[in-house]
C-alpha cells in the first residue's frame, strides 16, 4: 500500500460565533474539530468535481 503524503495544517478565519458553535458541536459529538469538517469538504469536493465534469449541454 503506498503512503500518503502527511497531513497539511490549514487556518481558517471564522467569525467568533461560528467558530464556538463547531468546537462545541465537535465536542458535543465526541469528534474532533477535524473529524467534524473533514467529511463536510470531501463531500464538497465530489459535488463540485462532479459539476466540473459534467458535460456541457447541447
Amino acid at each position: 500500500m503506498p503512503e500518503l503524503p502527511p497531513p497539511r495544517r490549514v487556518t481558517l478565519r471564522l467569525p467568533a460565533d461560528l467558530a464556538d458553535w463547531l468546537h462545541g458541536f465537535a465536542e458535543i459529538s465526541h469528534r474532533s474539530v477535524d473529524d467534524v469538517v473533514r467529511p463536510l469538504i470531501e463531500a464538497e469536493r465530489a459535488r463540485v468535481t462532479a459539476n466540473w465534469d459534467r458535460p456541457e449541454p447541447g
